[in-house]
């Protein structure tokens, strides 16, 4: 089973350290954005507000990332670890789901997304359930 939850910690913190770093080096690549730049009206015009929020959150996230990553090699931290990737993926897998019930499908990226966030929330959860947490 510890292989396992390595596994799923591994995958989550790879996943949240790459989506997040890449936000805080290169904000103005995030996927929402390039949707919202690609409508000929809308223009960012060197918005250092917007750019600060992206990275704002980035760090957060890449932040998140590392304590995950962490409880893969410091088994003091991995129970952390389940309980900060599974915060992550599911508040931002459930984030999205009532914006499609409210807001309507979005573009098939972020349905795609949404489903990888859906998969890690549940398989930390898993793992959480199995360390007798829940």
């Amino acid at each position: 089973m510890e292989t396992f939850e390595i596994l799923v910690l591994s995958l989550s913190g790879l996943a949240l350290f790459y989506a997040s770093s890449m936000r805080l080096i290169y904000p103005v690549k995030a996927h929402f954005l390039q949707t919202y730049l690609a409508k000929p009206h809308n223009e960012l015009n060197r918005d250092q507000d917007l750019v600060n929020e992206i990275r704002g959150v980035g760090a957060v996230m890449l932040l998140a990332g590392i304590i995950i990553l962490l409880g893969t090699v410091v088994p003091n931290l991995r129970t952390i670890s389940f309980v900060v990737a599974t915060t992550i993926f599911l508040g931002v897998a459930l984030g999205r789901l009532i914006s499609f019930g409210l807001d309507g499908p979005p573009s098939p990226a972020v349905v795609r997304g949404t489903s990888a966030e859906m998969l890690l929330s549940t398989l930390n959860i898993f793992c959480l359930a199995s360390c007798h947490i829940i």
